[in-house]
């Protein structure tokens, strides 16, 4: 699973413009003045493309941002006026690959479909997608679609518009109307007790503070709008830890099976007042693992994509078959452990595991609850490892008490804790981050 066929937007390659790269291929499978309709959930990817189509006076293009799955769900659905689709492939997303043969089946092979993707897929999905009934499958180089090319996608079409006004989720004040696209950020423990909940609340804590200062009078500063969402819902403790009760929502969604909706979402996610952070806490209520499908998890990121500028993700230590999604649109995936010989092995599994099939993972390595050390020891399990410990959170016992005692993220409970201030660059280095990519669609 590691031959990698395609070319990933972390690792960009010398290759074709991917506006005009399609065209080709297209020739060979759609007829001239070919009535093509191109659909993508990533804000930008479904115009950049076809705008980049319609330069060729054969291809008749429109756009819709919505993914495959979700519009093959569209009610009387006719697709009498299209000879061809194109597709953003979600890797691994099951409902996808159904909608692909019913739609097939539908249209009696008489509608094409071409695959397109700016991440990296394997050979085995490569040929999965053939085998579905996909024409062609090709590599979107060059491009980033989820930060560059989300500017005025709304303005093409006023059916278009409409699609990304429903997919975002409105916020009890009032901001809820404008389309995002936050950055994903997954935290996980290479051992228990290391604070992976702790580390979630607190960054998501931090970064629903106003970026900047604001200096006109009478201004309110722009709060950014984040979400932290606890996938650990057979032993999280994300709800109880601040005081956030479960209202149902998630164990209806775990029970259905169903892909998420923007309305499902926004039913489960309760607003923390003390921080502005919106919280989907773990059900009270016992379920097992295997309750969560890679679908499912990947319309939930999705979604909350689209209505938030930070997605905090805290995931079960356990190994789940769900996790593939979660790695495929990680923006920064955080492994917390300590210096221990046991716990730098488990580090170095997981890195393994999870850099196999996702060669552009941005793996960072936090040492939690020590104070930073470059002894014998450490540089002996970094060689160990292969990289570097990028953030080290120093132990801070009297912050973790008054935390659980007030039901607060250490970041609220104490904001000067050494804890608190050794996340401040990373919280940085993310905010500028996300400011960078709201000027390239501005």
């Amino acid at each position: 699973m590691n031959d990698m066929s395609f070319t990933s937007r972390r690792n960009p390659v010398t290759a074709a413009d991917p506006v005009n790269m399609p065209q080709a291929a297209l020739h060979e499978i759609a007829p001239m003045r070919s009535r093509t309709v191109v659909l993508s959930g990533t804000p930008g990817m479904a115009e950049m493309v076809a705008r980049g189509l319609r330069r060729d006076e054969n291809i008749d293009a429109s756009h819709r941002v919505v993914p495959l799955a979700r519009f093959a769900e569209r009610p009387g659905m006719s697709l009498t006026d299209i000879d061809l689709i194109v597709f953003e492939i979600r890797v691994g997303n099951d409902a996808d690959m159904a909608a692909l043969r019913y739609l097939r089946e539908m249209t009696q092979d008489r509608v094409q479909f071409l695959g397109v993707t700016g991440e990296p897929i394997s050979l085995a999905t490569a040929k999965a997608l053939m085998d579905a009934g996909v024409s062609d499958v090709i590599p979107l180089t060059n491009v980033q679609p989820t930060r560059d090319h989300s500017a005025d996608l709304v303005a093409m079409t006023a059916e278009a518009e409409r699609i990304a006004q429903t997919r975002a989720l409105p916020t009890q004040t009032g901001q809820g109307d404008q389309t995002r696209d936050g950055l994903i950020l997954a935290a996980c423990g290479a051992a228990g007790g290391i604070g992976t909940t702790s580390f979630a609340l607190s960054l998501a804590t931090l970064l629903a503070r106003p970026a900047k200062p604001v200096r006109r009078r009478g201004a309110k500063p722009a709060m950014p709008r984040v979400a932290v969402v606890d996938l650990d819902f057979q032993n999280g403790v994300m709800g109880a830890a601040i005081d956030v009760a479960d209202n149902g929502a998630y164990l209806d969604f775990l029970r259905t099976r169903t892909v998420p909706t923007a309305a499902l979402v926004r039913q489960g996610m309760v607003r923390h007042e003390a921080t502005g952070v919106d919280v989907l806490a773990a059900p009270v209520t016992l379920a097992p693992l295997d309750a969560m499908t890679a679908p499912m998890v990947a319309g939930l990121i999705d979604e909350l994509r689209l209505a938030y500028d930070f997605v905090v993700l805290d995931l079960p230590r356990a190994l789940v078959d769900w996790v593939d999604p979660i790695l495929a649109r990680a923006d920064r995936f955080f492994i917390l452990g300590d210096p221990a010989v046991h716990t730098v092995r488990q580090m170095r599994r997981m890195i393994d595991l999870y850099t196999d099939d996702h060669a552009g993972l941005p793996v960072e390595l936090v040492i939690s609850k020590q104070k930073m050390s470059r002894g014998a020891g450490v540089k002996e399990a970094e060689s160990f490892l292969g990289r570097k410990f990028d953030l080290w959170l120093p132990r801070d016992d009297r912050a973790a008490t008054r935390a659980r005692d007030h039901g607060q993220p250490i970041a609220l409970a104490r904001p000067k804790s050494p804890t608190v201030r050794a996340l401040v660059p990373l919280v940085e280095s993310l905010c500028a981050q996300q400011a960078q990519a709201n000027r390239r669609r501005a």
